[in-house]
């Protein structure tokens, strides 16, 4: 079989289950070949590291720590896949009997050409679809009983396509051997808890086998490597953030090459100086009134970048914020130019300029609907680089959760398991694909009216300057949203025992930049044309942002999003209003949280696991986690309270 790398890390880990060639026989993949290896590192080896603790999966039996023993791990792509036959129950397509065969080697010498020892027909044996897992990762094939009238007696299957429905029957007695009408195909054992039983599933279950993945935005490039190494990135990266007027795209290029020269002079003004030169103004003159400009207004580029992040350090405390990835991600994608970000307001103008008026129009309604829904901007992503990274599996459930059992049995907690030891280091399987994405910007003064609806927390009268200001005071309050990419109304026992608390502030600005990617990742398919769990997102809270991007394992995307943003995104908006007022398993759904598997609840994609989202965010309601009820993001009293704060300015 051939297939992508990307396929590979979501399908074909080792410990998947699949079909060869997706009709043929079931397969286990033993081992993944590694090639391009590297050592772990950089923000790569800081994903692993927080994924980790979010698992709980460091410790002896687990992970080693990626920050103490990051030389216990080894970075790659797929290169080939090894994988077994498994399992290795059969049954007969002619007459039914249940053949098991203890490994390869002995169905290899005792029955090679798959044969029925009762009916004689030559390759008629075909694998039984069923096993057993547990959410600890361990698997197990099918038991096949006995007759207790005579051991010698042929086995059946009655297939009802269900584990719980299907069961044994003696071919002889005709009798069927199960204790209860619910057991199935019988119970296994777990080693991993007392009186634990293993779970009987399908093997096309998808709880058989969860690839555990990071996805980055992966900017790591040798032109990022002098931004670093400047100590004014900090402050040029907070002042792009927020969006202050001394911000300008063109400085994530020109500045990051500019070094004071001899004559003294910034890149802006080297081109002015040209320019005069240009039109006819004497060198000399041109020169003079050049040096003239430096000294008033600072040869220095990077003084109105110090300057304008000393003006906003009561709103937003320092920090060094070239060490803080997300913001630096955000930039980039929003303003590198090889990333190619077009925004929704450039488009209209560019079709205006090509005297397309009718395109042009509709355009700017596009935008005045975004804007009524509470989005500052819209901009399509055509060339976004992803890097995906394969750390581990898990079975039954894929998220991080203690296990539920049926009545009578002991939990067990789920278990992050790691790939087998390749030379001896823990493979993580990592590839890179550029790919199309929406990136969406929530308008801040409506994010800061509903913090302040929804809690204690006032708007200071200092925040509501101008724009950069209000987002300097909600970077503020969100610290958990800057230096973790999220935060949660709930949390979980591991944060707890780190001694994590919530952040409200934070948790309600996550809520709403969490549950708007989820509606429109639920509505994209109508129009994209692409599945919602082919889509993934990548948030930025703490700058009221995010992307919806075409996920990796699509191999071939048609420009879907590309062309929606384009010429359909008013549908794709609209379809996103309604989605997210009503659910169909409603009232249930709304009273227990605003939020399910049938409104919002992806089955792949989320880095979050689905925390923190909720319709209610939106429309209003009750949400997990917090004692009041939520006035949404989208009602009129948050839109009233916004233009208030507005008029402050």
């Amino acid at each position: 079989m051939r297939r992508g790398r990307t396929q590979v890390l979501w399908r074909y880990m080792p410990g998947a289950l699949f079909r060869y060639n997706e009709s043929g026989g079931w397969s286990e993949t033993s081992s993944v070949g590694l090639k391009d290896t590297r050592p772990l590192s950089g923000s790569l080896k800081s994903a692993l590291t927080a994924a980790l603790h979010r698992w709980k999966a460091i410790g002896v039996t687990g992970y080693p720590d990626p920050d103490l023993q990051g030389h216990k791990y080894i970075v790659g792509e797929p290169l080939h896949v090894m994988y077994d036959a498994w399992p290795l129950v059969f049954l007969c397509r002619n007459c039914g009997r249940v053949q098991y065969y203890r490994d390869i080697e002995a169905l290899r010498n005792s029955n090679d050409r798959l044969g029925c020892p009762t009916c004689k027909g030559r390759d008629q044996l075909r694998q039984i679809p069923y096993g057993y897992i547990c959410e600890c990762g361990r698997k197990d094939t099918l038991f096949v009983p006995r007759c207790p009238r005579d051991k010698t007696h042929s086995i059946a299957l009655v297939n009802k396509r269900s584990f719980q429905e299907s069961y044994w029957i003696c071919q002889v007695c005709r009798t069927p051997l199960r204790r209860g009408s619910r057991e199935g195909l019988g119970y296994r054992r777990c080693d991993c808890a007392p009186k634990k039983g293993m779970r009987g599933v399908p093997l096309e279950d998808s709880r058989a086998f969860y690839s555990q993945t990071i996805a980055l935005v992966d900017i790591d490039s040798p032109s990022l490597e002098r931004w670093y190494s400047n100590p004014h990135f900090s402050d040029l990266l907070l002042e792009a953030a927020i969006g202050g007027e001394a911000y300008k795209p063109s400085d994530l290029i020109s500045l990051a090459n500019w070094k004071p020269s001899g004559d003294g002079l910034s890149p802006e003004l080297k081109a002015t100086l040209d320019a005069m030169i240009e039109s006819g103004i004497d060198q000399a003159q041109a020169e003079a009134i050049i040096r003239q400009g430096s000294k008033a207004g600072g040869a220095n580029p990077w003084v109105r970048y110090t300057q304008s992040a000393n003006a906003i350090k009561d709103l937003s405390p320092s920090r060094n914020w070239a060490q803080v990835r997300r913001t630096v991600e955000y930039v980039f994608v929003r303003d590198e130019p090889s990333i190619a970000a077009l925004p929704l307001v450039k488009l209209a103008e560019e079709a205006e300029s090509a005297g397309d008026l009718e395109s042009a129009s509709r355009l700017r309604a596009d935008k005045q609907l975004a804007n009524q829904m509470g989005f500052a901007s819209l901009a399509i992503v055509r060339s976004l680089p992803i890097l995906l990274a394969g750390y581990g599996f898990t079975r039954y459930f894929g998220t991080p959760r203690d296990g539920s059992d049926e009545a009578g049995s002991t939990a067990t907690t789920v278990s992050l398991r790691p790939f087998p030891p390749d030379n001896g280091k823990i493979p993580i399987y990592a590839v890179r694909n550029n790919t199309e994405g929406l990136l969406y910007e929530l308008d801040p003064w409506r994010l800061s009216a509903f913090v302040e609806t929804n809690s204690d927390i006032q708007v200071p009268l200092a925040a509501c300057a101008t724009d950069s200001t209000i987002r300097a005071w909600l970077l503020g309050i969100s610290p958990g949203n800057v230096t973790e990419g999220e935060s949660h109304l709930r949390l979980e026992s591991w944060e707890m025992e780190g001694g994590k608390t919530v952040e409200l502030g934070g948790a309600l600005v996550f809520g709403v930049v969490h549950t708007v990617a989820h509606v429109l990742r639920a509505s994209a398919h109508r129009h994209v044309g692409i599945d919602a769990d082919s889509l993934a997102e990548y948030l930025f809270p703490a700058h009221g942002s995010g992307l919806i991007y075409v996920s990796s394992h699509v191999e071939f995307t048609l420009g879907g999003i590309d062309s929606v943003f384009r010429s359909n995104l008013r549908q794709w908006l609209g379809s996103a209003l309604d989605h997210a007022g009503r659910c169909s398993l409603d009232p249930v759904c709304t009273h227990a949280g605003g939020a399910c598997l049938a409104c919002l609840y992806p089955k792949f994609g989320c880095p979050h696991f689905n925390r923190t989202v909720s319709r209610a965010f939106l429309y209003g309601g009750e949400v997990r986690g917090y004692d009041r009820r939520l006035e949404g993001y989208w009602t009129p009293s948050v839109q009233k309270r916004a233009e208030e704060l507005r008029t402050r300015a």
